[in-house]
């Protein structure tokens, strides 16, 4: 008995060793592969006939009677039943999802998604739709099959290859997946049945708003037949504020939000739900323009930067260069310092989106980086999209780009800190904010007790003039006045909120499900304060808290995971 033991000790140690290596090299062949269906061509089928043989190995490798009987060992039957779901997915991934992709990838560019002087070929999306499907399909199967997988909670050997391969599926699943949302709603919202017209807000971060900033420009986007172009564009100073609201506030709105909601362009977006936000700038535009928009797509200067890190330098009216490094500066600080006149501020916005539009879909730099910096900008909140047409926004909702509010969502509980100028200034340019979660414990009934600490600071310099301080002369100069929008998740509540370590009244409304309080507060140059909030989260609720903040005017991580107390 001891030498069957010994000898089946070796044989599953040498498979183990052996899935190892095949799962490296399938981490390896994954991300070569991934590089050349952008590309094109053969090369592309053989390094998949590679990976199919190393994942083929490494699933065979962690079949049979010793691996099941090792998955239930103690200790080591953890590590077991991760490779093994590991190879299967894998396998699964090089078998179901990769296939399609490498054929179409030989026959139709897969830059279709991008523009090409000024024009979407409708035909070549329609032509990789079903691969992407595919793809979409078996990835999500993969990823969800890895969800529990902790490699750093493996022996060591194992924790970089599974990492790895966990991080491809999810990556893949996330792109198969945008993908595939494109592919369905590109022919029609890109003109194939007709044309579409859209609202473009640029949202300017330096005077802040729960989204990023306020719709302080805007311009009439054409969609037909897969070409794009930009028309009639103005600000808020053309699009004035209504006498009566464009559309009836919502019930819990009225607790949280002034009538401005809907009837100011510059506060659609006091409301974190971009969705809601985009149907009031739509009733704005056919009510104050005479153009009915089927969606609005919003945008902020940091986007912009991000999108010419791929395009190259654009060059605006007056011979100014706009490049990724200057943009951010350009757009939302020196131009207030230098131009006192608000219908000249405007035009030069306005000759930055146009000239930025034009880089995008005029198609001349490599698209992969352009691509890129619109994906970073969804990442960020900071790109966003609506559509009026039912089964479109169905589509869009669940994406990163739908900007929406998250209510009831079943077990993760949603946090949110938001801030609003109140002033009317330029100042949130010289905003620093961190905003960090925690879950501190695991109540009965599945809740978790969470603490959110937002450290606030002013780096602005003294006596900055009116324009970029708030016009309101009351106001001192180079001082911010802001309110803070703090959020509990769905069904929970705040049990403390403190400013400087002072209580802080915790009022009783709420949007969406989610109990709301604000706090104001004032920054005067070089001051530093925080905010903090105590919270109980809904019942059943104990997945890991996500933490949504206002995209301001320095990069951050949105929509951040903390760990579960209940995990």
């Amino acid at each position: 008995m001891a030498v069957v033991v010994t000898l089946g000790l070796v044989v599953f140690t040498y498979q183990a060793v052996g899935a190892a290596s095949d799962l490296r090299q399938a981490a390896r062949q994954a991300a070569q592969l991934r590089e050349q269906v952008v590309v094109g061509g053969d090369g592309a089928k053989e390094t998949l006939r590679g990976l199919r043989v190393s994942t083929s190995s490494a699933e065979s490798r962690t079949d049979g009677l010793l691996w099941s009987l090792g998955s239930h060992l103690p200790v080591l039957g953890e590590n077991v039943r991760a490779v093994r779901t590991t190879a299967r997915a894998l396998d699964l991934v090089a078998r179901e999802a990769l296939p399609p992709v490498v054929d179409v990838s030989t026959k139709v560019d897969l830059d279709v998604f991008s523009p090409r002087d000024g024009t979407i070929d409708l035909a070549d999306v329609a032509a990789v739709a079903p691969a992407v499907a595919r793809a979409d399909t078996a990835l999500t199967e993969a990823r969800d099959a890895l969800a529990d997988v902790d490699p750093q909670s493996l022996l060591a050997p194992l924790r970089r290859p599974v990492g790895i391969i966990k991080q491809q599926v999810a990556g893949a699943q996330s792109a198969a997946a945008a993908g595939h949302v494109a592919a369905r709603l590109m022919p029609t919202m890109l003109g194939g049945e007709g044309t579409r017209r859209y609202l473009l807000l640029i949202q300017n971060n330096a005077e802040v708003r729960a989204s990023g900033g306020i719709a302080g420009s805007y311009a009439i986007v054409t969609a037909k037949n897969g070409r794009l172009s930009m028309g009639e564009q103005g600000s808020n100073l053309d699009l004035e504020p209504f006498d009566r609201g464009v559309l009836p506030m919502r019930p819990d709105e009225k607790t949280v939000f002034t009538d401005q909601l809907v009837k100011d362009l510059r506060d659609v977006n006091v409301t974190p739900d971009f969705p809601r936000s985009g149907e009031i700038a739509r009733a704005m535009a056919r009510q104050g323009l005479g153009v009915d928009v089927d969606g609005v797509l919003s945008v902020d200067p940091v986007a912009m930067s991000h999108v010419l890190a791929g395009t190259g330098p654009v060059t605006l009216d007056g011979n100014v260069t706009l490049d990724q490094d200057t943009a951010v500066d350009l757009l939302l600080n020196r131009v207030y310092l230098a131009v006192a006149d608000p219908v000249a501020q405007d035009d030069f916005y306005a000759s930055a989106a146009r000239r930025v539009f034009d880089a995008v879909t005029q198609g001349s730099a490599s698209s992969r980086p352009v691509v890129a910096g619109l994906v970073r900008a969804a990442e960020e909140n900071r790109l966003m999209l609506w559509s009026r047409h039912p089964a479109e926004q169905a589509a869009i909702a669940p994406t990163g780009i739908s900007g929406a509010f998250p209510g009831d969502a079943g077990p993760t509980p949603h946090v949110g800190v938001y801030f609003g100028d109140t002033t009317a200034s330029k100042m949130e340019y010289y905003l620093d904010v961190t905003v960090r979660a925690t879950s501190r414990r695991c109540l009965d009934g599945g809740r978790q007790l969470l603490t959110v600490s937002a450290d606030v600071a002013s780096d602005a310099p003294r006596r900055l003039p009116r324009g970029v301080s708030s016009t309101d002369a009351r106001v001192p100069l180079s001082q911010m006045r802001l309110l803070t929008w703090l959020y509990a998740p769905h069904g929970g509540r705040f049990t403390d909120i403190r400013l400087d370590g002072e209580p802080q009244t915790i009022t009783t409304a709420a949007l969406g499900g989610r109990a709301e309080t604000s706090v104001p507060l004032t920054l005067d140059p070089g001051e530093r304060r925080r905010l903090t909030a105590t919270m109980i989260t809904g019942p059943g609720q104990v997945d890991d808290p996500v933490l949504t903040t206002t995209p301001g005017v320095r990069t951050i991580r949105n929509d951040v995971a903390v760990p579960s107390a209940c995990r």
